[in-house]
């Protein structure tokens, strides 16, 4: 009997940074992966979560290793945000992904799927965030792990709801307050980075205080970027997106972020003059950072059973690969 099994693991993404948009990559991570579990892939179909800026080289790659390397029954797709949104349960909203690499805002509204020329993207990212906080910390060693510091960032750290007065109490505390301590390792981290290095997405002027060149002029916070891809989606969609934001990634899981995320929004709102009906209701449900693994995997029960979503590996072989991938993509955009 054929099963779905739905792939999707750590750097199995073009976009993280640790995969240096190699694709090969990508596809290691896959072998590796049913190779550990011992999956005979011509029993199985398989579901792959898309991100929605995707190149067409990655996809014919995608194919070529699920129908010539391997030998997968059939192969669909969804797009990252499109997954997210059906773990979450709704139909109409603004899914914020977070992630390694970058932030995204996408739209997506029911009957319609994702809004592709609506989505706005920044360069602000947990990576940084990584970045910023290993130039605090206290190290007895000369090398420090960025998965030891991004594990960090993700369970422990905080984003302050009032940065000013986060900062002043830590000056007038005179180093009182002892830094945290990585367990098991000899890394420090001072409480002082865990304001600065999240307030890059509120305030992106702060880059400037790393080294490198990371910080752009044109570089927008996070809340702006939400605000104007609401604004630039049709007029009556705008109040239903303010109202279901979807956090999503790994960032999202730290402590007062969506807190801190609707007070900007308020803030920005109350600037432009917006309607005071206009709510701000951000959803952010237990493991949002693998929310979109999560939707593809509640998906995929249903669409096991709808034959039209799928490509077989017949069809692949007999078919114009542009034609292959030009269905598929249509399909990942439709629940």
């Amino acid at each position: 009997m054929s099963n779905l099994v739905n792939v999707k693991m750590t750097f199995a993404d073009p976009r993280h940074p640790l995969s240096n948009n190699n694709f090969n990559d990508v596809l290691e991570i896959y072998n590796y992966l049913i190779n550990k579990l011992n999956i005979n892939t011509d029993k199985y179909n398989i579901l792959i979560v898309i991100p929605e800026r995707v190149e067409k080289l990655f996809l014919s790659n995608i194919l070529r290793w699920a129908f010539k390397i391997h030998n997968f029954l059939s192969i669909s797709f969804i797009y990252n945000a499109l997954a997210a949104t059906y773990y979450y349960g709704i139909k109409t909203a603004l899914v914020v992904d977070i992630g390694e690499s970058g932030s995204r805002v996408t739209p997506v509204a029911e009957n319609h799927g994702v809004f592709f020329d609506f989505i706005k993207n920044n360069e602000i990212s947990g990576y940084l965030i990584s970045k910023y906080i290993s130039n605090f910390v206290k190290i007895d060693e000369s090398y420090i792990d960025y998965i030891l510091i991004q594990d960090y960032k993700e369970m422990n750290s905080y984003v302050s709801l009032d940065v000013d007065k986060n900062i002043k109490m830590y000056s007038e505390c005179n180093g009182l307050i002892k830094p945290y301590k990585i367990p098991y390792t000899n890394i420090y981290i001072d409480p002082k980075s865990e304001i600065l290095s999240h307030e890059i997405f509120f305030q992106p002027e702060f880059l400037a205080h790393m080294p490198g060149n990371f910080y752009k002029q044109n570089i927008i916070s996070l809340s702006q970027l939400i605000f104007e891809a609401v604004s630039s989606c049709p007029i009556d969609l705008r109040k239903q997106f303010f109202d279901n934001i979807i956090l999503i990634g790994g960032v999202s899981n730290c402590i007062n972020f969506s807190q801190r995320l609707k007070k900007e929004l308020l803030h920005i709102l109350k600037e432009k003059n917006y309607s005071e009906n206009t709510n701000i209701n951000i959803k952010k449900l237990t493991m949002s950072h693998i929310s979109s693994y999560l939707g593809g995997t509640k998906y995929s029960k249903i669409l096991y059973h709808n034959k039209n979503k799928w490509v077989t590996s017949h069809e692949y072989h007999a078919s114009n690969k542009n034609q292959i991938i030009q269905k598929l993509l249509m399909w990942a955009n439709i629940l």
